[in-house]
C-alpha cells in the first residue's frame, strides 16, 4: 500500500506541476500581451496628439501655445528655454518615457522639430490602476486553476491507481502455499488486467512447482531412505559375525560410515529442496565439537598416507541451533575439501563462540578461481577433473538457508582458509 500511495502522490504532483506551468505561461502571456498593446496604443495616441497639435498651431500661428486636456497636456517651448515646463519632465531627452510624479503615472513624448521642443504628457494613472487590477485577477485565476488542477489530479490519480492498489494488496497479503489460490479475475481488459492475468498464470505455475516439490520430497524420503536403511541393517548383521577378519570388519565399518553420510546428505538435500522455511526451525542447540571429530575420522580416507597433521582447536564450546545432520554435511564438505587438496603440512579446524574455521597448507586457489569458488563448476586447475565447487556450493546453500555467512581467503601455493559465521 505504501508504494502505491507514493505513486499516487507522484501522479498528483505531476498533474499539479503541469497545471502550474500551463497557468503561469498563460498568465504571463496575457500580462505581456496587455502591456505590449497598452504601450503601442499610448505611443500612437501621443504621436497623433502631437501631429494634430502641430496642424492646429500652424493654423492659429500662436507661438508658445499650450494645449491642455483632461489627460493630455502639450508643452511647446524653444529647445534652450525649458523653464516653463514642469520640473519632473524638464530634463527628459528626446523619445518616449514613463514618469511617476506625486503618485501619478505619466507617459511622456519629447520631440525636437527645428528649434522647437514639443513635450506631450499623457496621464495614464487610471490605465495602470486597471492594469494592476487585471494582474491581480490573473493571479487569482491562476491560484483557482492550480487548486482545480490539484483536485482533478488527485481524483484522477486515485482512480487510475485504484486497480493497482487492489492488485498490490492482494499479492502482498497472499501467502504462497500449496493449495492456496490467487483470484485476480476482477480486473478488466486494460494493461492492469493483462498484468493481473500474467501474475495469475505465474501463480498457477508456482503452485504446480510447490506441489511437485512436496511430492518430490515425499518420494525421495521413501525411495532413498528405504534402501539406505536396508544397507545399514545388512551391515550391522555382517558386523556381528564372529569369523570376520580385521580387513573385512574394517570394510564393513566403512560401509556403515558411508551409510551414515548418505543419510545425512539425503536429509540436507531434502531441507535445501524445500521452498518454505519451516524446516530451518530447530530449537535444540547442537554442540558442534563432537560432530567435527566424527567427520574428521570419516574423511581421513582422503588423506591416505600423506604427511598431513590434523589439529582441532576448540577455543570455546560452539553450539548451533541446527540438526546434527546439517552440521555434519557442512563440516564434511569443508574438511574433505582440505583433505583432498593438501599434500603435506597442517590442517587446522578451529571452533570459537560463533564460527567454524578450516585452514590448510594446500595448493591454494588463484584469483580467477576465487571469484567462482562457491559455484558448482569450479575446479582447482584445468587438469583436475574433480570439482571442488560442488561441495562448497552445498556449504553456501546451507548457510543461505540458515542465515549463516560463509567466506574464504586463499593464496596460490600457500593454502586456504574457510570460515562459517553462525550469525543467527
Amino acid at each position: 500500500m505504501q508504494k502505491t500511495k507514493r505513486l499516487s502522490r507522484r501522479i498528483t504532483l505531476t498533474f499539479l506541476l503541469f497545471g502550474a506551468a500551463l497557468t503561469l505561461m498563460f498568465g504571463f502571456g496575457l500580462v505581456i500581451a496587455l502591456k505590449s498593446i497598452e504601450t503601442n496604443m499610448l505611443d500612437d495616441i501621443l504621436y497623433a496628439e502631437l501631429k494634430e497639435f502641430q496642424l492646429q498651431a500652424e493654423s492659429a500661428q500662436i507661438p508658445g501655445f499650450s494645449h491642455p486636456r483632461t489627460t493630455i497636456i502639450i508643452y511647446v517651448t524653444s529647445r534652450d528655454e525649458t523653464t516653463k515646463i514642469p520640473e519632473h519632465i524638464r530634463s527628459l531627452p528626446q523619445g518616449i518615457h514613463d514618469v511617476t510624479h506625486d503618485n501619478q503615472d505619466y507617459r511622456v513624448l519629447v520631440e525636437h522639430i527645428g528649434d522647437t521642443r514639443y513635450t506631450v504628457q499623457f496621464d495614464d494613472t487610471s490605465i495602470h490602476n486597471r492594469e494592476r487590477d487585471f494582474i491581480r485577477l490573473v493571479w487569482l485565476c491562476s491560484i483557482a486553476a492550480l487548486m482545480l488542477a490539484f483536485v482533478i489530479g488527485w481524483g484522477l490519480a486515485n482512480y487510475v491507481i485504484s486497480p493497482i492498489r487492489r492488485l498490490a494488496h492482494q499479492i502482498k497479503t497472499f501467502k504462497n502455499q500449496p493449495g492456496e489460490s490467487l483470484d485476480l479475475s476482477e480486473f478488466g481488459d486494460d494493461e492492469i488486467g493483462v498484468l493481473a492475468r500474467q501474475l495469475q498464470h505465474y501463480h498457477e505455475q508456482l503452485q504446480h512447482l510447490l506441489i511437485r516439490e512436496k511430492e518430490f520430497a515425499s518420494n525421495v524420503s521413501h525411495e532413498l531412505r528405504t534402501p539406505i536403511t536396508n544397507i545399514s541393517l545388512a551391515a550391522e548383521v555382517l558386523a556381528t559375525r564372529a569369523d570376520l577378519s580385521a580387513l573385512e570388519y574394517a570394510r564393513i565399518q566403512r560401509i556403515q560410515r558411508a551409510v551414515g553420510e548418505m543419510s545425512e546428505l539425503i536429509e540436507t538435500f531434502l531441507i535445501l529442496a524445500q521452498i518454505n522455511n519451516e524446516s530451518v526451525k530447530y530449537n535444540d542447540a547442537c554442540e558442534i565439537g563432537p560432530v567435527i571429530r566424527k567427520v574428521i575420522e570419516q574423511q581421513r580416507v582422503w588423506l591416505g598416507n600423506k604427511p598431513v597433521e590434523v589439529v582441532v582447536e576448540e577455543k570455546e564450546p560452539l553450539k548451533v541451533s541446527a540438526p546434527p545432520g546439517i552440521l555434519s554435511v557442512l563440516a564434511a564438505n569443508l574438511i574433505r575439501n582440505a583433505f583432498r587438496y593438501t599434500e603435506q603440512g597442517t590442517i587446522t579446524v578451529s571452533l570459537e563462540s560463533n564460527q567454524l574455521t578450516v585452514r590448510d597448507t594446500g595448493r591454494g586457489i588463484d584469483m580467477p578461481t576465487s571469484d567462482r569458488i562457491f559455484k558448482n563448476d569450479t575446479k582447482i586447475n584445468s587438469g583436475d577433473t574433480n570439482r571442488v565447487g560442488l561441495g562448497l556450493k552445498i556449504v553456501q546453500r546451507i548457510c543461505e538457508r540458515y542465515g549463516w555467512t560463509a567466506s574464504f581467503e586463499s593464496t596460490k601455493g600457500q593454502g586456504s582458509r574457510f570460515t562459517v559465521l553462525f550469525t543467527s
